[in-house]
């Protein structure tokens, strides 16, 4: 039987998560600005922006398996909400956008960046293991108290 509870906690830890990567992934451009983001006159993005990417994603995890465990009546909430987190990264991966053309001009705004910013494959499919393994460990947070 499905506890309304664990779909609760699932579908709540998700949204958390997600505006929590949207708010990192600002204030990570924020510091960063386009220069720091993208490689000279490129969509490419930075070695930098790689690196915070990575935290953030396995941040943006971590909180929301903390949330989702908080809310769930036992552990199938968090199995609900890895299997969302995979699946979706998973799609995300197998649906990338083709890469824009032309050089990447100079002062581009974050709403350019996000549809613009040309990311290397693997980390497409790293972000599902980063949300899984984050879920997980911030699930243990809570339980671990």
């Amino acid at each position: 039987m499905i506890h309304l509870r664990n779909v609760g906690g699932a579908v709540l830890g998700w949204v958390v998560m997600a505006g929590a990567v949207f708010l990192l992934f600002s204030g990570l451009w924020m510091v960063l600005g386009p220069d720091g983001a993208f490689q000279p006159q490129s969509w490419e993005v930075s070695g930098m922006w790689l690196l915070g990417s990575i935290l953030v994603s396995l941040l943006a995890a971590v909180i929301g398996g903390l949330v989702c465990t908080w809310v769930a009546a036992d552990d199938r909430g968090l199995l609900m909400l890895m299997a969302l987190v995979l699946v979706l990264g998973v799609a995300v991966a197998l649906f990338d956008a083709p890469a824009p053309e032309g050089i990447r001009p100079p002062g581009v705004s974050m709403p350019e960046a996000m549809n613009s910013a040309q990311q290397p494959k693997w980390l497409a499919w790293l972000n599902p293991v980063l949300g899984v393994v984050g879920a997980f460990a911030g699930s243990r947070l809570v339980r671990n108290r």
